[in-house]
């Protein structure tokens, strides 16, 4: 079973390839509704809403990800500038999250914020604006944690530093 998982996730992942959406199905840039979640970080659970109120970037991947482990580097360096927070969230176990390569393991230092999602991430993928599931997936969200932008496939600087900028202004 949960190779059978892995496995989907991968193919999804893959076929997302470079495919890059700002938006997911039913769900549009600027949404109105907060979002949050309680996940754990290895020693306590950390709720969304308790974070400083700043832009946040959350990226969910999976280190059998191939475009998932590219970025992480960028999203650490975004972390380090300090003008967003970066919550990284992996879908996977805590092992295979051990067992990510020494650039993602490197990369999920704070200030990053490194957290394990859930054994079912789908209904949170979904609550985030990605029902189909599809990673590596980002969503910069706005300082009353609101969706700004969002992006299926790996994102670029470019990218990234144009979602932070328009959700500063919001």
């Amino acid at each position: 079973m949960a190779q059978r998982f892995a496995s989907q996730f991968l193919g999804l992942a893959l076929a997302a390839g470079s495919l890059a959406l700002t938006g997911a199905a039913g769900a549009t840039d600027g949404d109105s509704q907060a979002l949050d979640f309680e996940l754990s970080d290895g020693h306590a659970f950390v709720r969304l809403a308790e974070l400083p109120k700043q832009v946040t970037v959350v990226n969910f991947w999976r280190s059998d990800c191939p475009p998932c482990v590219r970025e992480m580097p960028l999203l650490a360096g975004t972390a380090r500038q300090g003008k967003s927070q970066v919550v990284a969230i992996a879908l996977q176990r805590p092992y295979e999250t051990a067992a990510a390569p020494a650039t993602v393991l490197a990369a999920l230092q704070p200030p990053l914020q490194a957290l394990q999602g859930p054994n079912e991430p789908r209904g949170l993928l979904a609550r985030f604006g990605n029902p189909r599931g599809a990673l590596p997936y980002t969503v910069v969200l706005d300082a009353q944690r609101r969706a700004c932008a969002r992006q299926i496939g790996e994102v670029t600087p470019d990218w990234l530093a144009a979602a932070i900028h328009r959700c500063t202004r919001t």
